[in-house]
């Protein structure tokens, strides 16, 4: 049996491979060729005599496949006078043989093939290298696409970089899209300016926000290869003493957008926002998956494709904080250019204390009023509502403080007097305690009582000298609990004082959980304290439906996909806490 196998496999080694990466001249092939006709033995026949659109010519192939045909012909012929013919007795006849040697014949078919499109594609990948000298990359790519759409496209894609600021005024910010690499480049796109429009905003079910100004459409074509996908982020920055919100959402119609995040950049902040990029399967995609559902289905995937492509379009507010501070207080427009100390001012009143803007405004009704008149009053109502905040701050520390030595008080009384009664009874118990010794440590308790009661008339302001305070006095509390706890366990305790003992020892422990929970307490005080310092305009959402109805009719490749674009949920901030300290990176939650 092993040897009939062994020769069915030698056979199939000798049965020629048509499968070649060969190719050719076609002016030599053209030459070389008389022009007569071939014989054709293989099933397959080609039906152009032409040679435009082969490798070889159809000549050629026609040789290479009667040799094929001739090499099998021989070998199905040796295996037939080799194995024995098929009958009952034989387990290995003709057939097993015919069914081995062309299951092998085909595997080496198969593999040929693979290693001939490998070799050809290596071939084209070493020239194509030779030719430009270098290795073409996702960047390279990118690189050439700019290369030619500023050749080839005018008005050319513009970096999306833009300057926050009023007209003739120093720019207060940057808000950027860049890749997430380490060269942190700057996308491209098509930008078209849109005549300023209203544009609403909802805050909630009762405020809208009505916004005007510039409004810019952008169009992004990211060029990419198949299985590569680049990062990319939106970052915001600000300059020292500037502040604007950022604002971004979906466009939900014509004139309106919904709000998803916000946040506001101040003072040198650099806020970096992960975007997220859903690419939708482009229109001849997605008609030919939905061929096979009902028309019930077809119209659901419909109408759910065209929602996705309305909210498609990603919007990106900029609201600046000066000019709206200056119409919210009654002031003229530029009036907080130079009001640098007052514009931090207000803005701590207002994103911290959430002030009512009635208490900071100008309250005065005259329009032939001074600036700096304007300006004076301004201050003062800022001054007094910061003096009644620190008002407030302190007597709710002197009242936080005051709670603290009460309760301190309390604490180190009731452990005393608890403690004087144990000690009695112990002594009367045992007998083993002398009187004078009994006398001191009965009058530690009244003794500390009374010094605790001297020091708490001369108290200091600061909440962290009560810590300290309170910290001394529970240790020695618990110094004189240990030695009564000592005196007591000093002779052989029988049932009953066993029991006391128990009773006793479940006491201390309560009022040891208490006092640590007291502890706890005295520390929040202190956190509590330290955080009291502290027209109508362009309908945007129809224009992707409009790309891909164009798209659908001129992209043949069907390779241009609709993209979606969100926010990630890890925002990062750099952030310099006071003018002498550097950045500080921070991981925000949106």
């Amino acid at each position: 049996k092993n040897s009939y196998l062994r020769n069915s496999f030698n056979l199939g080694k000798k049965i020629f491979n048509p499968v070649l990466p060969l190719m050719e001249d076609e002016e030599e092939d053209a030459q070389n060729d008389n022009g007569a006709d071939i014989e054709h033995k293989s099933v397959l026949k080609l039906q152009s005599s032409s040679s435009e659109g082969y490798i070889l010519s159809p000549r050629d192939i026609t040789k290479l496949l009667n040799e094929h045909v001739r090499s099998m012909t021989t070998a199905l012929a040796t295996i037939k006078e080799t194995f024995p013919p098929d009958t009952d007795d034989n387990i290995v006849a003709n057939s097993e043989a015919y069914l081995s040697l062309c299951t092998a014949h085909l595997s080496n078919l198969c593999s040929n093939f693979l290693d001939s499109m490998a070799y050809v594609e290596n071939l084209m990948e070493t020239q194509l290298y030779n030719a430009i000298g270098k290795r073409i990359t996702p960047d390279d790519l990118e690189t050439f696409v700019k290369f030619h759409n500023a050749r080839l496209l005018s008005p050319m894609p513009q970096p999306f970089s833009h300057a926050v600021r009023r007209p003739e005024h120093t720019p207060v910010g940057l808000v950027s899209i860049e890749s997430s690499d380490k060269d942190h480049k700057c996308i491209h796109t098509h930008t078209r300016v849109v005549a300023n429009a209203m544009l609403n905003m909802p805050l909630n079910a009762a405020t809208m926000l009505e916004l005007t100004g510039k409004q810019y459409l952008h169009g992004w074509l990211n060029h990419r290869f198949e299985k590569h996908h680049k990062d990319y982020k939106l970052v915001a920055r600000a300059r020292q003493f500037s502040a604007y919100i950022l604002v971004v959402g979906t466009m939900t119609g014509p004139n309106s957008i919904e709000p998803l995040d916000a946040i506001i950049i101040q003072n040198k902040d650099e806020v970096m926002i992960p975007l997220l990029l859903n690419e939708l399967p482009t229109a001849k995609e997605f008609k030919d998956a939905i061929k096979s559902l009902s028309p019930e289905q077809q119209s659901f995937a419909r109408a759910y494709r065209s929602m996705q492509l309305q909210s498609s379009v990603f919007g990106c507010v900029v609201v600046q904080i000066k000019p709206q501070l200056e119409v919210l207080l009654g002031l003229p427009q530029n009036a907080l250019d130079k009001e640098m100390k007052l514009t931090q001012d207000l803005m701590e009143l207002f994103t911290e204390y959430q002030v009512p803007s009635d208490l900071l405004s100008y309250d005065g009704r005259s329009e032939g009023v001074a600036l700096e008149d304007k300006l004076d009053n301004v201050r003062k109502n800022v001054k007094a509502v910061i003096d009644v905040i620190g008002g407030e701050k302190k007597k709710q520390m002197e009242l936080a403080k005051a709670r603290t030595d009460m309760a301190i008080e309390q604490k180190i009384q009731n452990m005393g007097e608890n403690d004087a009664v144990e000690e009695s009874v112990a002594c009367f118990a045992h007998g083993g305690v002398p009187a004078a010794s009994a006398r001191r440590m009965r009058a530690a308790p009244m003794m500390m009582a009374m010094q605790s009661r001297s020091m708490a008339m001369d108290v200091s302001p600061l909440m962290s000298s009560a810590s300290a305070e309170s910290r001394s006095r529970l240790k020695q509390a618990r110094a004189v609990t240990g030695r009564v706890s000592s005196a007591r366990y000093s002779a052989k305790p029988d049932v009953r004082q066993l029991q006391q003992q128990q009773q006793q020892q479940q006491q201390r422990q309560t009022r040891i959980d208490s006092v640590k929970d007291f502890k706890g307490r005295t520390d929040l005080s202190s956190d509590i304290g330290t955080s009291m310092t502290k027209s109508d305009g362009v309908d945007f959402t129809l224009l992707p439906q409009l790309l891909d109805a164009a798209v659908e009719k001129t992209d043949e490749a069907s390779a241009l996909r609709s993209t979606i674009i969100k926010t990630g949920q890890s925002w990062l901030r750099n952030r310099q806490d006071n003018l002498l300290s550097g950045l500080n990176l921070k991981s925000l939650g949106a």
